[in-house]
């Protein structure tokens, strides 16, 4: 992100309901350059504006600016790792029980030949941040993410690798498994063991 922008999130967070002259003081800018990052800013739903109800004497008042939900980290990782924890002690079955769940907007498997599959499934993991890709190999495809939308937990919990495996043979209709590297260690690679439907 531009540095400019990051610099007036930063400032909303820390002062919610800024003006431009606000931040325009605070940023050393003009309010003319402050408007211009507001206006991608806003594009972008990182931003919202809100317009007071009262007035300051004379014409309109200005506009107040706030971070939306998309903007604000979400603090989730005491929850996250409460959770985990339930799912190391509960064993395989919840790990197949929450893929499921994932997975039920969608049939399973996916439809068509196993290539078809695989572009599918790999639309969906790009939309949930796994940035994945698959290579051809004579045993099968493999399926690589380039990043791990889980971040550090899975060092802590091999179990969220386990629920990659099982999201990723539920989608293909196919056992499954990691490749046997460090899983927490980009890319993570698995192995598509049967071209089986």
């Amino acid at each position: 992100m531009h540095a400019t922008r990051r610099a007036i999130l930063d400032y909303l967070r820390q002062h919610p309901g800024a003006t431009v002259n606000d931040l325009a003081r605070a940023l050393n800018m003009t309010p003319a350059n402050v408007r211009h990052h507001l206006a991608i800013l806003k594009a972008q739903g990182l931003v919202e504006a809100m317009q007071p109800h009262f007035r300051y004497g004379h014409g309109r008042p200005p506009k107040h600016y706030r971070l939306t939900d998309a903007a604000q980290p979400m603090h989730l990782e005491p929850l996250t790792r409460a959770l985990l924890d339930y799912i190391h002690e509960e064993g395989p079955q919840v790990i197949d029980e929450i893929a499921r769940r994932m997975c039920a907007k969608f049939p399973t498997p996916l439809r068509g030949n196993m290539r078809e599959r695989v572009q599918q499934a790999l639309v969906i993991l790009q939309g949930w941040h796994y940035a994945p890709r698959w290579e051809a190999h004579h045993e099968g495809p493999r399926i690589l993410f380039s990043q791990c939308p889980f971040g550090s937990l899975a060092r802590d919990y091999p179990e969220l690798c386990q629920l990659d495996a099982r999201l990723l043979s539920l989608m293909l209709g196919a056992e499954v498994e990691p490749d046997g590297r460090p899983m927490h260690e980009p890319p993570c690679v698995f192995r598509v063991q049967s071209q089986a439907a």
